[in-house]
């Protein structure tokens, strides 16, 4: 079989629209929600996506907590000032890790964050709009979180992902328009 020359793939320039679908690049953010609840079938579809995701080692030391308890997420801003869309989320999804069981430690926070991106992309899928919120490294964030939802001192609260149906004022796309050539390097720097 003779092989085929390398095709040369063109970067897609900002701005420019995409013919992708069903991924990352339908993302929406939303930091104001509906009412609406997310569906029990929509959430273990969400928590299978975040069980898909790959992990360092394969170790797969996480715990995901769900939470639909409005005053639960109340209690969740103590010690988190940048958290505004607890007051309105339906859903909220922690994604925490144990380092006691893993077998390399130092890679929890990729883990972590791995299976943010797979739950945010499977919210997309479900046509539900979704926001990532930090919780780890800071320890007031951390310490509150724990707290409200009595999470063992041995697992650490690492980011918070509120879902929902969005309000249609309080919506944005996913960050698709922010392709820069100038920051891919092929090789070298």
């Amino acid at each position: 079989m003779a092989e085929e020359p390398d095709k040369e793939l063109t970067p897609i320039a900002a701005g420019e629209k995409t013919n992708y679908s069903d991924g990352i690049f339908d993302r929406k953010t939303a930091r104001q929600f509906s009412s609406n609840k997310v569906t029990q079938e929509h959430i273990d579809l969400i928590l299978k996506a975040a069980f898909a995701a790959p992990t360092g080692g394969n170790q797969r030391s996480w715990e995901f907590i769900v939470v639909t308890d409005k005053n639960l997420m109340l209690d969740m801003k103590q010690g988190n000032s940048y958290s505004q869309a607890l007051d309105t989320a339906p859903l909220v999804i922690v994604i925490a890790v144990s380092p006691q069981t893993a077998a390399y430690p130092e890679l929890l926070t990729m883990d972590a964050g791995i299976a943010a991106q797979s739950i945010l992309v499977q919210a997309s899928k479900l046509g539900l709009a979704s926001v990532p919120m930090s919780i780890a490294p800071q320890k007031a964030r951390i310490d509150g979180v724990s707290r409200a939802l009595h999470i063992p001192a041995d697992i650490v609260p690492h980011i918070m992902i509120c879902i929902g149906q969005p309000l249609t004022d309080a919506v944005s796309s996913a960050s698709t328009n922010f392709y820069d050539e100038r920051k891919v390097h092929y090789n070298r720097y």
